[in-house]
């Protein structure tokens, strides 16, 4: 049994990436994933998310200066999570899990 919350985390970090990893999705959206999983599955890939105000996705690659904008939003990422946790089978610790992580996204300032 698995009682460190650290240790409960990290379980659960990577079987969402062990299961999302094999499903075919946009390159955008595996950058996306890959940053709320903090792994490396793209080139290049996203080493900052931001949500505006306005719920506005942006993002930022290693070494840029600038945020680019996504054409989903928060809502749009959300939904986005949902379609693609039943496609790869995640289970609602999983799911909780990648939804936890775009709660910590940091607000645009």
């Amino acid at each position: 049994m698995i009682t460190n919350g650290f240790h409960v985390r990290e379980y659960l970090r990577r079987e969402c990436a062990r299961k999302l990893r094999s499903v075919v999705t946009s390159n955008m959206f595996l950058a996306i994933l890959g940053s709320l999983l903090n792994e490396d599955w793209t080139t290049p890939n996203l080493r900052e998310l931001r949500i505006t105000r306005d719920h506005r996705l942006l993002g930022r690659s290693l070494g840029e200066v600038d945020f680019k904008e996504f054409r989903c939003g928060e809502a749009g990422l959300i939904h986005d999570i949902h379609e693609i946790a039943a496609v790869a089978g995640l289970d609602g610790d999983e799911v909780g899990y990648l939804l936890g992580e775009v709660e910590k996204i940091m607000p645009m300032t």
